[in-house]
């Protein structure tokens, strides 16, 4: 009898919510196939492109090796597509799948009928809810597994700062945060579209909140720090910059070092006698 119930809550779920279902969790596997693509094929193209150029000293890619080089940079492209998408797409699946799965309900005055033959109303909210939930979480981890693996495979990109949230479980934790605001906020208002705003509202707002936060808080951990090798390649969040006296350490803003050597500054290569150039930078 309970399984009955179970098989008719899920059919159910997926007759109210069809269409929103196949689009976003489609899309969310048809991105995570597209990455993991992209991140199998890029070391293998990358590394026939090499073997294609060789010992070659002429200027550019050679006339044979530029069907390899597009390929590649297709392939690139694909991964920077859903690396991008990541950011996207956890928030339009958590706010259109939460928002309206219990206030269409409640609104269309259906959710009484289905509590009366529900064995309790927390059945029925879980017979709602936990289907959507676990599409969800295991579209979106596979979503940021693959571009985890995209980023990891594109020369010259790690994961660091720059792909933060971009890519592993933080993605499908995110698509989760915001089904769930999604679905309480339907739960409180009892009517579809209202939902649906002010739940893309709230995570937008409560979004933009965290990246402030998360911003004070790397500034706060960031350090004078030399330029490297790799001059500012080799940072990727900047929060000030001036010299310091080789002499004494002390340290010395820009307006100081062009007051010192004006002739300098104004050839922009940075070289200063007796001064090094330093960043603000977390470690």
């Amino acid at each position: 009898m309970r399984a009955h119930v179970v098989i008719d809550s899920l059919r159910l779920t997926w007759r109210l919510q069809r269409w929103e279902i196949v689009v976003l969790i489609g899309a969310a596997l048809l991105l995570a196939a597209v990455g993991a693509f992209a991140a199998w094929q890029l070391p293998i193209t990358t590394q026939d492109l090499l073997d294609c150029i060789g010992d070659s000293t002429g200027e550019g890619i050679p006339a044979r090796c530029r069907s390899i080089y597009d390929w590649a940079g297709y392939l690139s492209g694909a991964g920077t597509i859903v690396q991008g998408a990541v950011t996207v797409v956890p928030l339009v699946a958590g706010v259109l799948l939460g928002a309206p799965l219990l206030s269409r309900e409640i609104e269309k005055r259906t959710a009484p009928l289905a509590w009366s033959l529900a064995r309790s109303r927390g059945w029925w909210l879980a017979g709602r809810v936990l289907p959507i939930a676990l599409a969800i979480f295991g579209s979106l981890l596979l979503l940021g597994q693959a571009s985890e693996a995209s980023i990891v495979a594109t020369p010259g990109k790690h994961l660091g700062f720059e792909t933060f949230a971009m890519h592993g479980p933080v993605v499908a934790v995110r698509g989760l945060a915001a089904f769930a605001i999604g679905v309480f906020i339907g739960l409180w208002m009892g009517r579809m579209l209202p939902a649906i705003l002010v739940t893309g509202v709230l995570v937008i707002a409560l979004l933009g909140g965290l990246q402030i936060v998360r911003g004070q808080l790397m500034e706060a951990e960031a350090v004078w720090t030399p330029v490297g090798e790799n001059g500012l390649d080799s940072f990727s969040s900047i929060y000030g910059d001036g010299y310091t006296d080789d002499v004494n350490g002390a340290f010395v803003t820009d307006e100081e070092a062009y007051a010192r050597y004006p002739e300098q500054m104004d050839t922009g290569d940075g070289q200063l006698p007796g001064l090094t150039r330093v960043y603000r930078v977390v470690p």
